[in-house]
């Protein structure tokens, strides 16, 4: 069970949440390998909630088997920001858990996170190929004559192409979205959860990068509506695989050991046939 499973989130909109487990084994990261990961509140571009809304979250490190948690209230933050550091083990990893709601002519805007993985692989003959996992939840709901609420995760690569998004609307005016698709609907709720899987192959030497962001904003504009919102994300790397590892040859005793269960296996074979004759 992953550490955040038994916690106490601190504002209400994130009771709503969908929890995920895993069973992955921690063991220990390659001390040639270097995975840094952390996560952020913006508070350059993140935005005050106006009106009677409401909006924060918190955000998560676990290394080494150490939970340290962040906590946002508004645009103030207590606790450390950014948030995380240099992963020991697999199974460590970093989590964002954001929300916003209101009512009528109240906002939330813009609520902003951002994720940073720095990776380096300092041997010089090793290649690793290294697996990350990402658990996520997102959810969104909009009512009344003109309101939306929009809440989206999304990860890039090196080179700011985007490699995975979970982007939601609800709006009561200019209809629903699901990842860019618009939907023949207004106001209707949306929700966008599982799990997504990818690989990052480092050559010996070579160091490489991901970013990525969460965001919520939303609105009230006829006076009679509401809007609520939430955004969860967890990466946790899970593995890595030397590509060019030697294989080992078999000891002498592995050898020893094969041939005298061969010679038994022949004798056994050679009895049963004899005995059928």
């Amino acid at each position: 069970m992953k550490p955040w499973l038994s916690r106490k989130l601190p504002l209400p909109f994130i009771g709503l949440l969908t929890f995920f487990t895993a069973n992955a084994i921690s063991a220990p990261i390659p001390t040639d390998l270097t995975i840094d990961g952390t996560v952020a509140f913006n508070t350059s571009l993140s935005l005050p909630a106006s009106g009677s809304a409401t909006q924060g979250g918190d955000m998560t490190a676990y290394i080494g088997g150490v939970n340290t948690i962040s906590v946002v209230d508004n645009v103030t933050v207590t606790g450390d920001n950014p948030l995380g550091g240099v992963f020991v083990d697999f199974d460590d990893g970093v989590e964002i858990n954001a929300g916003g709601s209101g009512d009528a002519n109240s906002a939330v805007g813009d609520l902003i996170f951002d994720i940073a993985f720095d990776l380096t692989n300092s041997s010089l003959t090793s290649d690793y190929q290294i697996f990350f996992e990402v658990e996520y939840f997102n959810f969104v709901n909009a009512d009344g004559t003109d309101a939306y609420i929009d809440a989206e995760i999304n990860l890039f690569d090196n080179g700011l192409n985007e490699f995975f998004a979970s982007d939601l609307t609800s709006d009561t005016v200019f209809g629903d979205s699901v990842n860019g698709t618009d939907l023949p609907t207004s106001g209707d709720s949306q929700l966008d959860a599982g799990i997504f899987e990818f690989d990052i192959t480092l050559t010996a030497g070579t160091s490489d990068f991901f970013t990525g962001l969460v965001k919520i904003d939303g609105e009230d504009f006829g006076g009679d509506g509401s809007f609520f919102g939430n955004a969860e994300v967890w990466i946790t790397v899970v593995d890595a695989v030397e590509l060019n590892a030697d294989v080992p040859e078999p000891s002498v005793f592995t050898i020893l050991l094969s041939g005298l269960l061969l010679l038994s296996f022949r004798h056994r074979l050679t009895s049963f046939t004899n005995a059928k004759d």
